[in-house]
């Protein structure tokens, strides 16, 4: 299995969520394989630190990603790809291969309409490859707490973008923007890190389930 996390808005929290789905397939068992197609491979450093059992592809290169998407789904369960902040060709390639897309999302209009666009190259890529493929949900996150408006529309909004909407989100947490610094994961963090952890292990858990079946 392939899962890409695409979308060509920056700070939506791609690498966050690429890098935590990375490490907690490995921690069940899994043979996991992470492709960084960020040109600025910051998941790659990340990776390296968080967990050396994880294979790492560093690959910007459309063509390359493919084959290399390929050769990896071969030998390993699971392959992570953590696509750029831009429509680059590399993320036209991801959505070739992910046998699933997530697209993380933030609840602000800029990032709805940012995320339309992902969403084109989406149906342009399920236009051309096997009925239902590549199955793809939508993940809120960096969201603020109840008492604003933007968190509260947030699910309704995003629903607009024609994709299922992952009912768990992730909130705007500290540890989760200090998780990349510290080269590893909320759950490794402590008490303190607890709510970002779990509120991460849910989405995990939601996204790889509901991808199953998602069409």
């Amino acid at each position: 299995m392939l899962v890409s996390i695409v979308n060509q808005k920056g700070g939506v929290g791609k690498t966050t969520l690429a890098v935590h789905l990375a490490v907690w397939l490995y921690e069940r068992g899994m043979r996991v394989a992470f492709i960084d197609a960020d040109g600025q491979s910051s998941s790659s450093r990340w990776i390296n630190s968080a967990e050396r059992g994880i294979t790492l592809v560093t690959e910007t290169n459309a063509d390359a990603i493919i084959e290399h998407a390929q050769a990896l789904q071969r030998s390993h369960d699971v392959v992570v790809a953590d696509g750029p902040a831009n429509l680059a060709d590399s993320t036209r390639a991801l959505l070739l291969v992910a046998d699933l897309a997530v697209l993380p999302c933030g609840a602000s209009v800029p990032e709805l309409e940012s995320t339309a666009d992902t969403v084109r190259i989406l149906r342009n890529a399920q236009a051309v490859r096997p009925p239902g493929l590549p199955r793809a949900i939508v993940v809120l996150g960096r969201l603020r707490d109840d008492r604003f408006s933007l968190t509260r529309e947030a699910p309704q909004a995003a629903a607009t973008l024609g994709l299922p909407v992952c009912r768990n989100v992730l909130r705007l947490r500290e540890a989760l923007a200090d998780a990349p610094g510290q080269r590893t994961v909320a759950w490794r963090m402590g008490y303190r890190a607890k709510s970002a952890a779990v509120e991460m292990q849910n989405v995990i858990s939601e996204v790889m389930t509901r991808g199953q079946k998602t069409k």
